[in-house]
């Protein structure tokens, strides 16, 4: 007999021809689901990065935060890893043991000119990050069971160490932990190009499931595009509102000059958000990442 875990596994490499709700029913149909959890903690920051248009300066933290914009979600947004289409999330990146600098996780994650770099002989581009603060700890779903990224995360191998404590005793320890590395690498996927967007469909209705059915609205996991070394979070609106606050703003560059990189610079930095967030006062900054 086919199982519902059995059936999303066969249909993985056909996803384009397979419909997102038939996908949702079968994670729905699971039994024994493994919600390994952990914590975003308070006082911790999450970095998020905008690609700007060219001439585009953002104002307010609405533009750098999740997208509020329902005509832009609707005409824009296709599936992702933890989105269907025209469905507004959160995507940041945090501290891990092995990139220290949430920033640049969050940066390779966003622009699709870091990740074709390497075809591109002249590249120039700029992006935004926004710091935000955690007020309290957030208790969010952890996808820690990736065979790509336990090979090379060392937070991945400890947070499995940790986790298998509260099942292993259990009588279906073992069905559990496969159903978890599934879905953990549905979420590491790495052969997703411009226009494959629909691989995306079995992580975003289990996460969805997950949003649905849980008190769980929040998910960690490994960035694809920084080998698995950095961490990604995805939060959906209600949480970003309750318990995260903008701190910090800046406008950064990426260039590449007849095949030739030059070191990302800061360009600009708003020293002032203005009252509720909501006018940046921006001023032209000189200096390079270090």
């Amino acid at each position: 007999m086919t199982t519902p875990l059995d059936y999303l596994k066969s249909i993985n490499t056909d996803l384009a021809n397979i419909p997102y709700e038939q996908i949702y029913e079968q994670i729905a149909a699971i039994r024994y689901k493994m919600l390994p959890s952990g914590l975003l903690k308070k006082g911790h920051f999450i970095d998020r990065v905008r690609i700007n248009e060219p001439g585009e300066i953002f104002t307010n933290s609405d533009e750098v935060s999740y997208i509020h914009d329902k005509e832009k979600l609707e005409k824009y947004i296709g599936y992702g890893r933890s989105n269907i289409p025209g469905q507004a999330v959160f995507y940041g990146s945090v501290m891990s043991k092995k990139m220290e600098r949430p920033r640049e996780v969050a940066f390779k994650e966003t622009s699709y000119n870091y990740r074709i770099r390497e075809k591109l002989e002249n590249i120039s581009e700029v992006f935004t990050m926004s710091r935000w603060r955690i007020l309290e700890n957030i208790e969010v779903l952890e996808m820690i069971f990736s065979d790509a990224a336990l090979a090379e995360s060392e937070y991945v191998q400890l947070s499995l160490q940790n986790q298998r404590k509260h099942y292993q005793h259990l009588e279906q320890a073992g069905f559990m932990e496969d159903q978890a590395r599934f879905f953990s690498n549905e979420f590491s996927r790495n052969d997703i190009n411009k226009g494959e967007e629909y691989k995306y469909k079995i992580s975003a209705a289990y996460i969805n499931y997950i949003w649905n059915k849980s008190h769980l609205k929040g998910i960690t996991y490994p960035s694809v595009q920084t080998g698995f070394l950095g961490q990604n979070v995805a939060l959906l609106p209600e949480v970003v509102d309750k318990y995260l606050k903008l701190e910090s703003v800046g406008m950064f560059s990426f260039e590449k000059k007849s095949g030739l990189y030059i070191p990302i610079d800061s360009i600009k930095i708003a020293t002032d958000l203005g009252v509720n967030q909501s006018d940046f006062q921006w001023y032209d900054y000189i200096g390079s990442e270090h």
